[in-house]
């Protein structure tokens, strides 16, 4: 009883307790802020922090090389999600993620607070800041299987921009790109990139 509950052990009860406020705040004030994220993505991104400091704390008390468990685990990781289509956005604050646990994990217990402290928020400074900048505009992009191949002339571009903004609520449009064409059922795949000001459509993949 002693042991669990001797200096060490409540400053790195304090330590995970804040380590678990930091990731949450970058995933859920970052990563799914204005609903740009997916639930899902978030549930995980918490889970594996908390997992990962757990692991990283438990085998910096063994003899084990720290090294060798690390890459052990980042394989493991790589075989868990190689097979699930994520964005670069979304394996960023998954990296994100990890990286937190084990620099909160691993930071010597004698370290001050206060450089463990400003190590995260120097972080958090440095993903909220780019997201800031990256999606203040609110510029979105949707892949739509679109019915009608007549309006692809750069002449009925106006046509094209109506019919989508009747149709799918799109306005705003800056950019529209065209992909696959299949002529016998009149369809072709369309990238477009608009300005979400009312916040209606989430970011794909």
């Amino acid at each position: 009883m002693n042991e669990i509950f001797d200096q060490n052990w409540q400053a790195l009860l304090i330590r995970f307790l804040f380590h678990v406020m930091v990731v949450f705040i970058a995933t859920r004030f970052f990563y799914y802020h204005n609903n740009r994220g997916k639930p899902a993505q978030f549930f995980t991104y918490i889970s594996i922090s908390a997992l990962v400091f757990i692991i990283c704390l438990v085998l910096s008390r063994v003899p084990v090389e720290m090294g060798f468990a690390l890459g052990l685990f980042a394989i493991f990781s790589i075989i868990r999600f190689r097979s699930i289509q994520l964005s670069a956005r979304e394996l960023t604050y998954l990296f994100i993620s990890i990286g937190l646990s084990v620099y909160n994990s691993l930071t010597n217990i004698e370290t001050s607070i206060l450089r463990i402290i400003v190590g995260n928020l120097l972080i958090l400074t440095v993903v909220g800041t780019a997201e800031f900048f990256l999606f203040r505009t609110g510029k979105m992009t949707k892949y739509i299987t679109y019915d009608r191949i007549d309006l692809m002339g750069d002449d009925r571009r106006k046509e094209l921009e109506l019919d989508l903004e009747e149709r799918f609520g799109i306005s705003d449009i800056s950019e529209i790109q065209f992909g696959d064409i299949d002529v016998l059922k009149d369809r072709v795949k369309l990238k477009i990139t608009f300005i979400d000001k009312a916040n209606k459509n989430f970011q794909e993949v």
